[in-house]
This record gives structure tokens, C-alpha cells and sequence, in this order.
């Protein structure tokens, strides 16, 4: 009997296209990570927009930067974060929370959120935690801001726009305040409800007046600035 002995050619494997359009598409999302990652989440904001941040139950750390118009969620919880915004408004909404950026060192906040810090900011703030800190150093309040307390410490080393209406607001309930403010501020002080405590070190503006009366500190034109407080020990020292 004879036998075929001819070695059959081995047909070659090609490699399929499929896996290659899939590979590319892999690289492509890693390449489009790193870089997100690299130069963070990027918002384009006006002159005189209002960032908005609602309901965080966590912290929101706030950077000044050189830039006049952008806003960056840096780090891997800001890459995905959505933000929209508002008809017929300046405000931007962000929608997320856990959240590092930085932003135009003109701009004002409404955040409210555990925890929430701001450096370098000028603007108009109206930041509220329930029990969290707030902490705020080089900043600048304008406006009608509000620092909203319930039950924690506020810190704030900055100063207040000596305008007449400019009128920041202080308020705690049962929490503590510790505000540092330049030698030469003008304000026009007053408190609302109770003081545990009262440590200062401004001229005219006696530890005994935990309760009011108003008292005026440096020379026209000049803020108001409200302590609106529960209960709550405050330091309201200059230098």
C-alpha cells in the first residue's frame, strides 16, 4: 500500500483584524486617561461667574491659579465629573463631590458641602457644612457672603472688602470662629445671638460684648460684619 508521505503546507495564521481595532481602542482609552489625568478635568468660565457645588457629602478643596477663565478638577475624582450651565446665569453647576481644583482668583463660590476649604480666592462666598470645617487663608470676602456653620470650626485668615455694602456674615451654631483679619481692616461690627466667648485684640471692641453693642473698627468707608452666633466661642484678633 503506498502512502502519501508529502508534508501539507501549514496555511499561516493571520491576525485578526477584529483584535487589532480592539487593541487600538484600548491604547486610545489609556492614552485619553493619562492625559485627563495629566491636565484635569477643564471648565471655561466668564469674569464674574459664580461656581455652584450642592450637596457634598465630602470635601471641596478650592486653589487659587493664574488662569482668568478656567476652572480644573485635577486628580482621578474630578477626570468624569459633569458640570453644566445654568439659563441665564454666570453660574456654573458642578455636580460632584471629593473634588480638588483650582480656579480664577476672581470668582465666587456657593458650595455646600462636609468639608471645605478655600486659598487665595477674591469673591462673593456663600459656603455652608453641617458640622464640618471651614477653613479659608489669603482669601478675600465681598459682598453678601455667608460662612454657615452648624456645629464646627470655622477658620478664616484673610480680609473683608471695606466697602459699604460689603457684608459678610460669620455664622455658627454652637461651633467655634477664629478670625484673623489685617491691621488695618475697617468693618462695622456686629452680633446676633449669644456668645460663649470673645477673645480680640482690636481696639474698641470689648471681650464683654458678647451680646452686642455694635462696634466700629478703623476709619469710613467700612463693611458690616455680622457674627451671627449660637453658643459659640469666637477670636476675632488682627496682625
Amino acid at each position: 500500500m503506498m502512502y502519501n508521505t508529502a508534508l501539507q503546507p501549514r496555511r499561516r495564521r493571520r491576525f485578526p483584524i477584529l483584535s487589532i481595532i480592539i487593541l487600538l481602542i484600548i491604547l486610545g482609552g489609556i492614552g485619553f486617561f493619562v492625559y485627563k489625568w495629566q491636565t484635569g478635568n477643564v471648565i471655561n468660565v466668564d469674569t464674574g461667574a459664580t461656581l455652584f457645588i450642592d450637596e457634598c457629602t465630602g470635601y471641596v478643596h478650592v486653589h487659587a491659579s493664574t488662569s482668568t477663565n478656567q476652572v480644573v478638577l485635577q486628580g482621578l475624582g474630578g477626570i468624569f465629573v459633569p458640570s453644566s450651565h445654568a439659563q441665564d446665569s454666570d453660574t456654573i453647576i458642578i455636580n460632584g463631590c471629593d473634588l480638588d481644583m483650582t480656579v480664577p482668583a476672581s470668582i465666587n463660590l456657593k458650595i455646600n458641602a462636609d468639608e471645605i476649604d478655600v486659598f487665595g480666592v477674591s469673591g462673593q462666598m456663600n459656603l455652608t457644612t453641617n458640622g464640618g470645617s471651614i477653613i479659608l487663608v489669603q482669601d478675600t470676602l465681598k459682598g453678601k457672603s455667608v460662612l454657615d456653620n452648624n456645629g464646627g470650626p470655622t477658620i478664616f485668615q484673610g480680609s473683608i472688602d471695606s466697602s459699604a455694602n460689603s457684608t459678610p456674615t460669620f455664622s455658627s451654631n454652637g461651633g467655634s470662629l477664629d478670625i484673623s483679619l489685617p491691621n488695618d481692616a475697617s468693618f462695622h461690627l456686629k452680633i446676633a445671638g449669644i456668645v460663649d466667648t470673645l477673645t480680640t485684640n482690636f481696639p474698641g471692641v470689648a471681650v464683654t460684648d458678647t451680646s452686642g453693642p455694635d462696634a466700629n473698627v478703623g476709619v469710613s468707608p467700612q463693611a458690616t460684619l455680622t457674627l451671627d452666633v449660637n453658643g459659640s466661642s469666637v477670636i476675632l484678633h488682627k496682625g
